[in-house]
C-alpha cells in the first residue's frame, strides 16, 4: 500500500510540475539568452553626444531606457516589418526604449553600415542562442530585450508579433538593479577621444560578473541603394569598445559614423550570474521536482520491503 501511495503521489507532483511548465511557457514569447553563466542581461544606456567637445552624464537606474539590440540588414525585407512593431511598442511615461542596430557584416556585400567589431559582439553574445532558435548565429530580423530575451524571425508565437514583443518588453530584468548608477564623460583634446566611466552596483553579491563596453551609435545613414526600399537607417550600431573594469578612464579610435555628424556612445555592461550550485543547479525546475519525487518514491519503497 505505501508503495502504491509513493508512486501516486509521484505521478501527482510531475503533473504538477508539467502543468506549471507549460502554463509559463503559454506566455514566455522569446527564447533565452545562453551564456556560459547561469543568468546573463545587458543594461545601462547612459548615453551623450560626441558633436562637441566635452559631454558628460549620469543616469540613476531609473532613467536607464530598456534596450532593444537589433540585426538587420539593408536588403532584409522582413527587418522592416520588424522595426516597424518595435518603433510602435508602448511604454510607461517614467520608461524610454533605446534601439542598437547591428548590420550584417561578416560575407556581406550589400550593407555598408555594419563593422567587424559589431558582427564579433553579436556572435559572441548571441550567436549560440540564435544558433538554438533557428540554425544559424546572425538572423535578419532578430530582436534581443534587455540582452536577455531573444526574437528571431517574424512568426509569432502568441497571437501577433506585437504582443510578443510588448509582452517581452514588459518583462523586468532578472536582476535587482534599483540602487545602481552609472557615468560616462567625453573630452577630446587635440584630436584625442578620452573617456571615463564609473558603474557603481552597491547592491551585488560577488557572484555576478560585470562587463562595461561603449557603442558608438550613429543616429541615421542615407543608403538608397538598399534592397528594402528604405533609404534611411536608423539607431546604427558602428564600434563596441570593451572596458575592463567598472570604473576607469581611456583614449581610443573608433569607427566614424558613414555619413554625417551625427555620432553618439551608450556606456552598457553584460551581467553574469555565475551559478556554482552543483548538480541540482543544472536541473531545470520541473525535472528537479521530479528527481525528488522519484528518490522519495524509491525510499518508501524501500522502506515498505
Amino acid at each position: 500500500m505505501t508503495r502504491v501511495r509513493a508512486i501516486v503521489v509521484t505521478l501527482f507532483l510531475i503533473f504538477l510540475a508539467q502543468q506549471s511548465f507549460a502554463e509559463s511557457d503559454n506566455i514566455k514569447t522569446w527564447h533565452n539568452v545562453i551564456s556560459d553563466s547561469t543568468d546573463t542581461g545587458t543594461l545601462g544606456g547612459v548615453s551623450i553626444s560626441l558633436s562637441e567637445e566635452y559631454q558628460s552624464n549620469t543616469m540613476a537606474a531609473e532613467e536607464w531606457p530598456h534596450l532593444i539590440e537589433v540585426y538587420t540588414a539593408t536588403w532584409c525585407e522582413n527587418c522592416v516589418q520588424t522595426e516597424a512593431v518595435t518603433n510602435s511598442l508602448s511604454t510607461a511615461d517614467d520608461e524610454s526604449i533605446m534601439q542598437i542596430h547591428y548590420h550584417r557584416f561578416i560575407a556581406e556585400t550589400q550593407d555598408p553600415f555594419g563593422s567587424q567589431e559589431t558582427d564579433d559582439r553579436w556572435v559572441e553574445r548571441y550567436g549560440q542562442s540564435s544558433m538554438v532558435a533557428d540554425g544559424y548565429e546572425r538572423i535578419a530580423p532578430s530582436n534581443v530585450f534587455d540582452g536577455e530575451r531573444l526574437h528571431t524571425g517574424t512568426s509569432p508565437v502568441s497571437d501577433s508579433l506585437e504582443n510578443d514583443y510588448q509582452i517581452s518588453l514588459e518583462t523586468s530584468p532578472s536582476i535587482e538593479y534599483s540602487d545602481f548608477i552609472a557615468s560616462l564623460d567625453w573630452s577630446n583634446e587635440s584630436g584625442t577621444d578620452t573617456f571615463s566611466w564609473n558603474i557603481s552596483t552597491p547592491s551585488l553579491s560577488e557572484s555576478y560578473t560585470i562587463s562595461p563596453k561603449l557603442f558608438f551609435i550613429e543616429e541615421v545613414g542615407y543608403f538608397p541603394e538598399g534592397g528594402n526600399g528604405e533609404e534611411y537607417y536608423h539607431h546604427i550600431l558602428r564600434d563596441v569598445v570593451d572596458l575592463s573594469s567598472q570604473e576607469g578612464e581611456i583614449s581610443i579610435d573608433y569607427n566614424p559614423a558613414y555619413d554625417g555628424d551625427d555620432l553618439s556612445v551608450i556606456l552598457v555592461f553584460d551581467w553574469h550570474y555565475n551559478n556554482d550550485e552543483g548538480f541540482f543547479g543544472a536541473l531545470p525546475f520541473p525535472n528537479l521536482i521530479v528527481f525528488i519525487s522519484l528518490f522519495m518514491a524509491a525510499l518508501h519503497s524501500r522502506k515498505d520491503n
